[in-house]
C-alpha cells in the first residue's frame, strides 16, 4: 500500500516551478506580509512560492 503522506513529504518539487510573472511580481513587492488569494491554484505551485516569500495564501480550485 502506498503511504501518500510519506510520498508527499519526500518529494521536493511536487508542484513544478511558479509562473515567471508571479516570481517577478513578488520579487518586487514591497509589503512585508500580504494575504493572497490564489484562485485556480491547481497543485499550488504559485501558492507555495508566495507562502515561502512570507505571505499568507488561500488557494482555491474547483477541479
Amino acid at each position: 500500500m502506498i503511504n501518500y503522506e510519506k510520498e508527499y513529504q519526500n518529494s521536493r518539487n511536487v508542484c513544478g516551478e511558479p509562473f515567471p510573472e508571479i516570481v517577478e511580481f513578488f520579487e518586487n513587492y514591497d509589503d512585508e506580509c500580504a494575504t493572497v488569494l490564489d484562485s485556480g491554484c491547481g497543485q499550488g505551485r504559485d501558492a507555495l512560492f508566495i507562502a515561502r516569500k512570507g505571505h499568507s495564501v488561500l488557494g482555491v480550485d474547483t477541479a
